[in-house]
């Protein structure tokens, strides 16, 4: 068959599934290295109670984790978990079947890390490969030139945060990644690239319940995806799509009533960080930064943990937006939703928040934006064509790639980012 002016979509489509390979295969090579710090003892300390006494209370005499974790809210004289708590939920039936047939148990000097391993294998790597999926089809919704597509899907294995977080239990990986399928499933049904069928209307609704319940601030995504279904989608479509959702949304909120009195989430609920031996109290290092709001703004987009100059093929993003505002751009209505959503969240973050993420590789918080402003330019790039382009864009890759490296090396800690070492310094008091 004689090859398109745009190059082989069959080379390219195997060059994309090698690529997908080698990233999963990094991911699932580096799960050797699970750093038990706050983000997986928070909801293994969960988990414990959940399996030693049927109950989300941490304070149990004997739960090993519950001393090694700070993000603990005291409700009516019991401490809780401050983590949403579906992934927990899903950890502590996957403990149970792990105990059941293996006899592993959670005890540190017992069969610890390969249970964390075989959690952060199944929950957190492989929804990071049913990303990669959806990923590479949303490209071929926004992208014509199968190299070009092809050099987004790199970025997007390579030169963002999320493969880092792959092999560390945390709730964006796998938020980031149901994003995608929803996002996928909701602009190919609307779009006519695909059949609207019950099982996709549920699986929408399913996948962006997730999202929710995973990773709430990141849920103005969904709620854009679900305003664009409602004007797509007849009534009965919306139906199928809230079956999708509502197991997901009421198992969340059951559990957020039963436990805590309310249906709202813990970080809404200030007072309840500060019982008498609270870490908030007094908190150390970043947690206690108290920046000028500008100031913060500023390191996380292109200051110390600034996300765009840390991995600034993310800027292409930004660039579709500036392409959106000229005549006859067929992408213009998406790139606006998106683009709306990420100044919204930026502004949660900018006006709520102060520790960037934590000790973590960079604005942890934006994790799951980075997918989102990648698509976002994903038009731009396949309208790259002159060499200078392709120069500055190989560029732009390099140095995030260089990020991402050091980012898998060391996901958590504070001031390891090559911009806090070479320009800002890291910001502690």
């Amino acid at each position: 068959m004689k090859e398109s002016h745009h190059g082989s979509p069959r080379a390219a489509q195997g060059v994309a599934l090698l690529l997908a390979l080698l990233s999963l295969s990094l991911v699932f090579g580096g799960m050797h290295r699970v750093i038990l710090g706050d983000s997986a003892n928070s909801r293994l300390a969960s988990v414990w109670s959940l399996d030693q006494a049927g109950t989300w209370r941490i304070d149990l005499p004997g739960n090993p984790f519950a001393a090694k974790m700070v993000d603990k809210v005291e409700v009516g004289g019991r401490l809780l978990s401050t983590k949403p708590p579906l992934l927990p939920l899903a950890m502590a039936g996957e403990y149970a079947l792990m105990r059941h047939f293996l006899s592993w148990d959670l005890k540190p000097e017992g069969d610890l890390k390969r249970v964390v391993q075989v959690m952060t294998a199944t929950l957190i790597g492989g929804t990071y490969g049913l990303g990669l999926v959806a990923f590479y089809l949303l490209l071929g919704l926004f992208m014509t030139r199968p190299w070009c597509r092809t050099a987004v899907f790199f970025a997007f294995a390579f030169g963002t945060q999320i493969p880092g977080f792959a092999t560390q239990i945390n709730n964006h990986t796998p938020a980031a990644a149901l994003l995608l399928i929803t996002a996928y499933l909701g602009i190919a049904m609307g779009t006519g690239r695909v059949k609207v069928g019950p099982w996709r209307l549920v699986a929408f609704g399913f996948c962006g319940a997730w999202v929710f319940a995973l990773d709430m601030p990141l849920t103005i995504f969904v709620a854009a995806l679900f305003i664009y279904a409602a004007l797509r989608f007849p009534l009965r479509g919306l139906t199928w799509i809230a079956l999708g959702a509502a197991p997901v949304l009421v198992t969340h909120f059951a559990i957020m009533w039963v436990v805590t009195g309310s249906p709202l989430p813990v970080q809404m609920r200030k007072e309840l960080y500060l019982f008498e031996s609270s870490y908030w109290r007094n908190p150390l290092g970043v947690d206690a930064l108290h920046e000028p709001r500008a100031t913060y703004l500023f390191h996380m987009t292109f200051g110390r943990y600034g996300s765009f100059l840390l991995f600034p093929v993310l800027l292409t993003g930004l660039a579709g937006l500036v392409r959106s505002f000229f005549p006859a751009y067929p992408y213009r209505g998406a790139t606006w939703a998106a683009a709306a959503a990420f100044a919204l969240l930026t502004a949660y973050y900018a006006l709520r928040t102060n520790n960037y993420g934590g000790a973590a590789y960079g604005f942890r918080w934006y994790i799951g934006v980075m997918p989102v402003l990648l698509l976002m330019g994903a038009p731009v790039v396949d309208r790259c064509r002159k060499r200078w382009q392709w120069g500055v864009l190989l560029l732009l890759m390099a140095v995030s790639c260089y990020s991402a490296y050091a980012c898998y090396r060391m996901p958590w800690g504070t001031g390891h980012e090559w911009t806090c070492r070479l320009l800002f310094g890291s910001g502690l008091p």
